[in-house]
């Protein structure tokens, strides 16, 4: 068999994640086939023989092969494969007087000769320098910790950003590949990173054993490990030392005193540090219901130790997304202030109060008292992505797009797993002019929000910011499909309706655009600055009713 051939049974994807092909689209994981954006039903024989004919395109598959591999246990005739053919042509809108997917090769076989695109997304590069951080594994009596272990390495992420020339991969990510039975190597290659910290709590009553190890990906050695088993408020002690250790380990050089201070995390009482890990465990969800649970947990942090400034910064946080998101609540826009100048007063050196500060600053709009936090963090931590990606929302909201493009490009480059930032990046950049290096920075949108969707293939942000960047690439179906997916799944949430309406607009289709951004911005939602300045929009300006929609947002 030639090299390049695919010897893959049938129904297996080989290297791909899915292909496209005309009016087609096939997922192998899900043995899915759309068509114009619709699901068709394939029978199982039917798909089989499209993925080994898929697999194999551009060969000439004899009939005996085909009746070898669709039927290895059977004892069937050609006309089993000829009605499956025609089943097959059927369901792709092919026929046999016009066979633009499949050829027949008379008294020979079959061969799949419509151009195909291969789809699902690259594996990022190996970064021998870059690490990923798993969520600690509950051994503890109830198995109810799963908050304490997700936090933990939270924590140690945060921690590890603060060290110059390390990449830490984003929980977004890490944290998909908890409790999966996947080789070392294999989630390395997955992840794009060279070591992998993992471990396991057991936590009872007051007393916490942690165990930790860092593995080498490529070798699967333990570079290093330890076990600690003491008191809960001894917790903060255990992550400082992991954190340096692990820093040590990978930088094999002196940590400079701005590194050794951000690697140490904020103390407080064992109870106040539990809420705070609750908060932050469902602050990352960005819906309503989690953004609630999140505030009630920072609250019940704040009323057990009054001085934990992270999580007046958490709780600022919480209030400032509902604000922007959620209503533009007078009430929330007050508690953020309150609550970030807290977190300002108690901790002048920590990042994240300033970062806190400067997106609720942002939401008055009060730009220039805000641009001052934003860069304060900056020089705390210069790999934190929050202080770049909310700076730029903020430069892009005040018209400063050049400043914008550059805030977005150290985002993305801060933190390679996320989507957000490249595709708002190519925004920027389209309209400042510089189309080559839009389309370059889209493209990596694509590309990125493909991976996440990998991982998580019901990832409504993913899939809504994800079907405008696949919109400006020229993958218009794919645009649609995804589109279309993030509104059934979740057909009130903000991302979902905002970018569907961008990409109707873009596609020149008015009124179903004023029909999903009325059904977000009846609730408030929305934040006006940022539309003012946005040229997805352009195509509803004129329009009375958008007129009338936007004047009741702040």
């Amino acid at each position: 068999m030639n090299s390049t051939e695919n010897d893959s049974r049938p129904g297996e994807a080989a290297a791909d994640d899915g292909y496209r092909f005309g009016r087609c689209t096939v997922d192998p994981r899900r043995r899915l086939v759309v068509v114009d954006g619709s699901p068709v039903d394939a029978q199982p024989k039917v798909f089989d023989l499209l993925m080994y004919l898929l697999e194999r395109r551009g060969r000439v598959v004899d009939k005996r092969e085909l009746l070898d591999a669709l039927w290895p246990d059977s004892v069937v005739t050609e006309a089993s494969l000829t009605q499956a053919v025609r089943k097959l042509r059927q369901l792709l809108g092919d026929g046999a007087d016009r066979q633009s997917v499949i050829r027949t090769v008379s008294r020979r076989g079959f061969q799949f000769i419509a151009p195909v695109d291969p789809l699902g997304p690259t594996e990022p590069s190996r970064d021998a320098s870059a690490i990923a951080v798993l969520p600690f594994t509950d051994m503890s009596p109830g198995r109810d910790q799963d908050y304490f272990c997700e936090g933990l390495a939270e924590e140690l992420i945060d921690a590890l950003s603060h060290v110059d020339g390390l990449r830490v991969a984003a929980r977004s990510v890490s944290f998909h590949f908890h409790d999966l039975d996947i080789d070392i190597r294999a989630m390395g290659k997955r992840l794009g990173v060279g070591t992998l910290l993992e471990g396991s709590v057991r936590k009872a009553g007051e007393r916490v054993r942690i165990t930790v190890q860092l593995v080498d990906v490529e070798s699967g050695y333990q570079m290093w490990s330890r076990r600690f088993e003491r008191q809960l408020d001894d917790v903060f002690a255990i992550q400082d030392e992991i954190a340096e250790s692990v820093a040590t380990q990978l930088r094999g050089a002196t940590l400079s005193a701005r590194e050794r201070s951000g690697l140490r995390r904020q103390q407080t009482v064992g109870d106040a540090y539990e809420f705070f890990l609750r908060g932050r465990q469902s602050l990352h969800r960005m819906r309503r219901p989690d953004l609630e649970q999140s505030q009630h947990m920072f609250e019940n942090a704040i009323a057990t130790d009054m001085r934990y400034a992270p999580a007046w910064a958490g709780l600022a946080t919480v209030h400032a997304t509902l604000y922007e998101w959620f209503g533009a609540s007078a009430d929330d826009l007050v508690r953020a202030d309150r609550a970030s100048l807290t977190a300002m007063e108690l901790a002048q050196d920590l990042a994240d109060a300033h970062v806190a500060r400067g997106f609720t600053l942002s939401l008055y709009p009060r730009y220039d008292e805000a641009r001052p936090h934003f860069e304060a963090a900056i020089r705390i931590n210069p790999n934190l992505f929050d202080a770049y990606y909310y700076y730029g929302r903020a430069s892009f909201a005040e018209g400063e797009i050049a400043r914008s493009a550059d805030l977005f490009r150290k985002a993305a480059e801060v933190r390679q797993e996320d989507f957000q930032s490249p595709n708002l990046l190519g925004q920027s950049l389209r309209m400042l002019g510089r189309l080559d290096e839009a389309r370059a920075a889209t493209h990596e949108a694509c590309v990125r929000a493909e991976r996440i969707l990998a991982l998580n293939p019901v990832d409504g942000r993913a899939l809504s910011l994800g079907s405008l960047a696949l919109f400006e690439v020229g993958q218009t179906q794919r645009a649609w499909e995804w589109s279309a997916l993030a509104l059934e799944l979740y057909p009130d949430d903000m991302s979902a309706l905002v970018c569907a309406t961008c990409l109707r607009a873009k596609a020149g289709l008015k009124e179903a655009a004023l029909e999903t951004i009325e059904r977000a911005f009846s609730r408030g939602w929305g934040k006006r600055d940022w539309i003012e300045h946005d040229p997805d929009y352009d195509l509803l300006r004129d329009d009375p009713r958008f007129q009338r929609l936007l004047a009741h947002l702040k």
